[in-house]
């Protein structure tokens, strides 16, 4: 019998984790708007909340998990009666499929809340057995849940690769049956959304607040209610992280700092830089991949 190699196809592969906890937040917790440069997802356990990625608003409810793809500015606010109980994971990952997770939202079928109740069970239990962990507090309750699940990363050699495999199967079962959920069909989600757009298609300049609001038919204050309750920021700053987004994606292309600046509507290129680092943690020379 003559035998046949067939290679591994790899969909994606989680290079780098960044933070992996379970939280229960009361009804009325905002986590501020915040963007980076790598993948986070947040999964619904129990209760309700209110998630924006981008111009997206989404009403997430038990079992729904929604991918923030890089620089994609994402805010939540918990509107369950009882609050809420979340899985929240970070991550940086290549491969094609990784193309097809940006701007999704799932409602997770029962296998997939295992693979995810899975993980955090393994998770739970390697870090209650850490030196000196006194187990017997509930985790919840402790104020370093953020890096309890972090820590087995420097104590087990194959705690980061158990953690990866348990997450590329959750992302294989979703791109092979993952039920996509619809955005928000409320007033103020869309007007959010239709602000947004605007904001995109008036990226190389600096459109006024009274612009963006009479483009919407809403008041100034309006709008400004509107991103404090979706972005956590205001529109200026709402505008210059989409700007540091579009920089980003023409940088990689292989646009020059300078036309890249120019392009987008910053004043000067010294001034481009200085916020590009900013907001990103790296100089526009480093995104393009010069040393």
């Amino acid at each position: 019998m003559v035998w046949v190699a067939h290679p591994i196809t790899q969909q994606i592969k989680l290079t780098d984790i960044y933070s992996l906890f379970e939280v229960h937040y009361e009804k009325g917790y905002e986590f501020p708007g915040e963007s980076h440069n790598f993948w986070e997802c947040l999964y619904v356990a129990e209760g309700e909340v209110c998630v924006s990625g981008d111009e997206r608003v989404y009403n997430l409810t038990r079992g729904a998990i929604i991918f923030h793809k890089p620089l994609e500015l994402h805010k939540f606010i918990v509107t369950g009666a009882d609050g809420a109980d979340l899985f929240i994971f970070s991550f940086a990952a290549e491969g094609p499929l990784t193309a097809w997770l940006r701007e999704k939202v799932f409602a997770l079928t029962d296998s997939q809340q295992k693979l995810l109740l899975d993980l955090f069970h393994f998770a739970r239990r390697k870090a209650e057995n850490a030196p000196g962990r006194n187990a017997e507090r509930p985790f919840g309750w402790n104020p370093d849940c953020y890096r309890r699940y972090l820590e087995p990363f420097d104590r087990l050699p194959a705690y980061s690769q158990t953690v990866a495999s348990y997450l590329e199967l959750l992302m294989l079962s979703l791109a092979e049956a993952g039920a996509v959920s619809s955005a928000s069909s409320a007033p103020d989600a869309i007007l959010f959304s239709r602000a947004v757009n605007f904001l995109n298609s008036n990226i190389h300049r600096q459109p006024s607040l009274p612009e963006v609001a009479r483009f919407c038919g809403i008041s100034e204050a309006g709008l400004k209610r509107l991103f404090d309750k979706y972005a956590g920021i205001g529109v200026h700053k709402y505008l210059l992280k989409l700007k540091i987004k579009t920089a980003a994606q023409l940088l990689q292309g292989g646009e020059t700092v300078s036309r890249t600046a120019d392009v987008l509507g910053f004043n000067s290129q010294s001034y481009f830089s200085r916020a590009f680092k900013r907001e990103t943690g790296m100089s526009p020379s480093q995104v393009r991949g010069e040393s």
